[in-house]
């Protein structure tokens, strides 16, 4: 998941100071380790209860922690998908 592409839809009321920074950047990163993975957030979902929407990023996350490869290959599963087993004879 990432942040708008364009700086100005970064913001609906308000202010943002250094808006071109966040523009494109990814706001939710999995990364596989290991048997598990790491959810980082670039916000703070649960700062001060105030972002009640957010929440749901880590509802998410938690409720669906068994399928957070989903849709994503193995490492392994690269070499496979080149090769079929009639090539071995």
């Amino acid at each position: 998941m990432r942040f708008a592409s364009d700086e100005k839809s970064l913001l609906i009321s308000g202010k943002l100071a250094g808006g071109i920074e966040l523009a494109n950047a990814p706001a939710v990163v999995d990364v596989p380790v290991g048997q598990g993975h790491v959810v980082m957030f670039a916000n703070n979902p649960m700062w001060r209860h105030q972002t009640q929407g957010s929440f749901f990023l880590i509802f998410n996350t938690a409720l669906n922690y068994d399928h957070l490869g989903a849709g994503r290959d193995r490492p392994g599963d690269q070499g496979r998908a080149a090769t079929s087993p009639a090539d071995n004879n």
